[in-house]
């Protein structure tokens, strides 16, 4: 009877705790730059995107689970990226082209 209680208890803090950290985990992060190019470094792809604000170039991994909309960027069109940072790292959620973003396109 005791151990059911105790159990129960237990189980109500991790789930609470659990919830908690959902709720108040940080929102994505946005950058809204130009793209300078994707690389790959063995089996992780990068992408580079210099700042429109500070000119600063910034590395984020990309994978499978990275949405692009419409699709993958070229080199010299500007796009919004989502990103976390996860391990020192920022990770793209999302990769956004921005209308007439080619550069030399009018």
């Amino acid at each position: 009877m005791w151990s059911k209680r105790v159990f129960v208890i237990s189980m109500v803090v991790l789930l609470l705790l659990a919830q908690s950290s959902v709720l108040f985990s940080e929102g994505y992060s946005t950058l809204t730059g130009i793209v300078k190019g994707i690389h790959v470094h063995g089996f992780k792809k990068w992408l580079e995107v210099e700042g429109t604000r500070d000119k600063a170039v910034v590395d984020f991994r990309i994978g499978r689970n990275t949405r692009y909309n419409p699709r993958l960027p070229a080199a010299g069109e500007r796009v919004r990226v989502e990103y976390l940072t996860n391990r020192g790292v920022p990770v793209a959620y999302s990769v956004t082209i921005l209308e007439g973003t080619r550069k030399g396109s009018k």
